[in-house]
């Protein structure tokens, strides 16, 4: 993969981070570095391994190649990742209520 996609994968992956931050319901300091190192992550597996797999072949071959990362399945793949862990962090972070 070149510098350019994965330069394009931290992009996105800030700017679902920062959305999460801003528009989520339930906050912690955390919920932008949470979302946007799963989605990094989801991003840059799905691309590198779906292409020689033979499990996920099927969805290889989904939309275009674009220096050595595969859109489609990149983006999906990160999306669920992503979501999957704001929806299991979320509820985690309570704020204090004690007062000094």
């Amino acid at each position: 993969m070149g510098l350019a996609p994965f330069a394009l994968i931290v992009v996105l992956s800030a700017a679902a981070g920062i959305a999460v931050q801003v528009l989520g319901g339930t906050k912690s300091r955390y919920d932008a570095l949470i979302v946007g190192v799963t989605a990094v992550f989801g991003m840059y597996f799905a691309s590198e391994s779906f292409p020689g797999s033979t499990l996920f072949s099927t969805i290889t071959s989904f939309g275009p190649v674009w220096d050595g990362f595969v859109i489609v399945p990149g983006l999906v793949f990160g999306f669920v990742i992503a979501t999957i862990a704001y929806i299991g962090t979320r509820e985690t972070y309570r704020a204090s209520t004690a007062s000094a």
